[in-house]
């Protein structure tokens, strides 16, 4: 059971980290030389599809532990 919950709780953390890596690599992109010229720009719009979709992943990942966890916590009662 505990393992279940560290688990959860380190995609949870790792989904948060994914949601807060493009403030990290435009400090790192700021250091180095642009490559070339960039085809296709991102917009607004495509960073709030991101941030949407790694919130519904969050979200699908915390429902999913939950049910799994309920799931082990009744089957234990019904052995009893």
């Amino acid at each position: 059971m505990s393992r279940l919950l560290t688990g959860m709780l380190v995609a949870v953390a790792v989904l948060g980290a994914v949601a807060l890596g493009p403030v990290a690599t435009e400090a790192v992109a700021q250091t180095t030389a642009p490559s070339g010229p960039t085809l296709n720009p991102p917009t607004e719009q495509d960073s709030a599809d991101s941030k949407q979709k790694v919130v519904i992943a969050v979200v699908a990942i915390a429902l999913l532990g939950i049910v799994v966890y309920g799931n082990r916590v009744r089957h234990k009662k019904a052995k009893k």
